[in-house]
């Protein structure tokens, strides 16, 4: 995306957003522009944070070179975002490499100059720490579901006021304690004393609990979605995320005590609801944050599509083959029914596999533990009996008649067994290229199929519940299809089954894109060849006795 003047740029700035006009086009006369080739070197991993930069054309990336010498990438910048918050607000060293993709401006913010703005925009300032307190969080915290190249531009906890109204109660347990343990020392009295260390103790406890399960929620943006993580310790583990094509509107709001304290609601709006991120601070920064990436995404794709367009004309004006290649798209196979399970897979423990671009999901074990718990139970009973019988323990029966019922009762319970055991192996989800099925099948008898398009799916949710879903890391994972929702119950890894999810959502996405920009790239060549048979090739048989041809092709179009 490439802006015409740096104040176009300064507008889409999170934390610029408030100047005036003239004030961000004073700001743009102090900052000198610097270009770099592709592949130059923006900052040093480890150089001295002497300047922000600003990116106002081009494309960044950011590697962090490790100590065996390699460089990972941590993620591409575009023309809107900033380089160097983190180490300007902390005075550290760089902690990445810069480089640029491709022929790159920036605009050069020196650390004297931008402290002197500072100085005299305290709004500017908050909205910089932020983000810079964002990224510190973001590489101490490390999350294992980001997707490569996804980039974190906010990330936030609830504002400490609300820590603060949740360590009421433990202080005034902690207070109750101290007069108990006061009056029983005044007193010379034993009950009320234990009663105070025992009441001191809970609310101790009690104040770590909620220290710890503000700790543990976060709200994030990245430059594809909006995410809300929420964790109870024990007993509560989601996740629930909208993406940024999904968005239909965001808006903040704030009560007397949040505007006097400095923090708000922001919502984000989407087809299926809402996701609310409840009392964070500095809400107008990132309503803004997620604003400015959802702006850029449709942007850029708008871009890319002129840009396919502008290719496939400029090749017919020259009068060659448009490049649109029609059989190099991937083409989406008409799917009505799912891809069976075979073999092991069908009858193994497995609870997660692939096969031809299917991944196909079991519950976890322990849905199977729960189902055979009883069988297996009652044959163990069984063969406890058998086992004192033959010891001669017991002798309730005749041998030919205990054995007798034993062995029914064996085959019976195994029977059972492999009923509840096929019964778990049967019920299934799976993700194809295009759609999310739940097969529910009982053995010999009906089987429930549901089926919901991938195209359909608005958001998704992930909730472990439990001390023993946190433990073992299983849950369910919603998708919201329309109105409805589409639950994929006790899976191990939920975390991963809703990356699948998504990730299968944007192979979608992006091959229709392929498909309808080639659509519309042949319609716009047709429609040129269409008026220049029509119109040009009409206007040279008029010509007088003379059928003058053009030497350049390019000149039978105007221009």
């Amino acid at each position: 995306m490439v802006y015409s003047e740096p104040t176009d740029l300064l507008n889409r700035v999170h934390f610029l957003r408030h100047l005036t006009p003239e004030e961000r086009i004073e700001l743009a006369k102090v900052l000198p522009r610097e270009m770099y080739a592709a592949g130059e070197t923006i900052v040093v991993q480890g150089g001295p944070p002497d300047s922000l930069y600003i990116i106002l054309e081009g494309e960044v990336e950011v590697l962090n070179v490790d100590e065996d010498g390699e460089s990972i990438s941590l993620g591409h910048l575009v023309p809107g975002d900033t380089i160097g918050a983190l180490e300007m607000i902390y005075r550290q060293p760089r902690p990445a490499t810069v480089r640029s993709v491709e022929a790159t401006v920036v605009l050069r913010w020196d650390r004297l100059l931008l402290t002197q703005f500072m100085k005299t925009q305290p709004v500017a300032l908050k909205g910089l720490q932020f983000v810079a307190q964002s990224y510190k969080l973001a590489k101490k915290l490390r999350f294992s579901w980001l997707r490569e190249g996804e980039v974190i531009y906010a990330l936030a906890r609830k504002h400490s006021f609300v820590l603060f109204q949740r360590l009421t109660i433990p202080v005034l347990m902690i207070g109750g304690a101290s007069a108990l343990i006061l009056w029983a020392l005044l007193g010379d009295i034993t009950l009320p004393l234990w009663g105070g260390f025992g009441l001191g103790l809970a609310g101790i406890l009690f104040g770590v609990w909620q220290w710890l399960d503000w700790t543990n929620d976060y709200y994030i943006v990245t430059n594809r979605r909006a995410v809300w993580l929420e964790k109870v310790i024990g007993i509560y583990d989601s996740r629930r995320e909208a993406p940024l094509h999904t968005i239909l509107s965001i808006s903040v709001g704030t009560d007397v005590t949040g505007r006097m304290m400095g923090f708000g609601d922001v919502v984000i709006r989407t087809y299926t609801g809402k996701v609310v991120f409840r009392n964070v601070g500095e809400a107008q920064t990132i309503a803004a944050l997620i604003g400015a990436n959802w702006q850029r995404q449709r942007a850029k794709q708008d871009l890319t599509d002129r840009e396919s367009l502008v290719e496939a004309l400029d090749h017919r004006l020259q009068d060659e083959e448009p490049q649109i290649v029609e059989d190099g798209l991937t083409s989406l196979p008409d799917e009505i029914e799912s891809p069976a399970v075979r073999g092991v897979n069908r009858w193994g423990f497995k609870l997660r596999f692939e096969d031809e671009g299917t991944i196909t999901y079991r519950k976890h074990w322990a849905a199977l533990l729960r189902e055979i718990s009883i069988p297996s139970l009652l044959f163990l009973v069984v063969i406890g009996f058998v086992g004192a019988h033959l010891g001669g323990f017991i002798s309730l029966l005749s041998p030919n008649i205990f054995m007798s019922i034993s062995i029914a009762a064996i085959v019976a319970l195994s029977v059972w067994w492999l009923y509840r055991y096929a019964d778990w192996a049967n019920d299934i989800y799976q993700i194809t290229a295009q759609q999310i099925i739940d097969i529910n099948k009982k053995p010999l008898a009906r089987e429930e199929r549901k089926v919901a398009p991938i195209e359909n799916i608005l958001g998704t949710e992930v909730d472990r519940k439990g001390v023993f879903g946190i433990l073992f890391n299983f849950g369910d994972v919603v998708a919201n299809v329309g109105i409805a929702q589409f639950v994929f119950r006790g899976v191990y890894d939920p975390v991963t089954v809703q990356q699948d999810i998504v990730h299968a959502q944007e192979a979608l996405m992006l091959r229709k894109a392929e498909q309808e920009r080639f659509k519309r790239q042949s319609e716009m060549v047709e429609l040129f060849d269409i008026y220049h048979d029509k119109y040009t090739q009409g206007d040279s048989e008029d010509e007088d006795g003379d059928s003058q041809h053009y030497g350049n092709s390019r000149d039978r179009y105007p221009t």
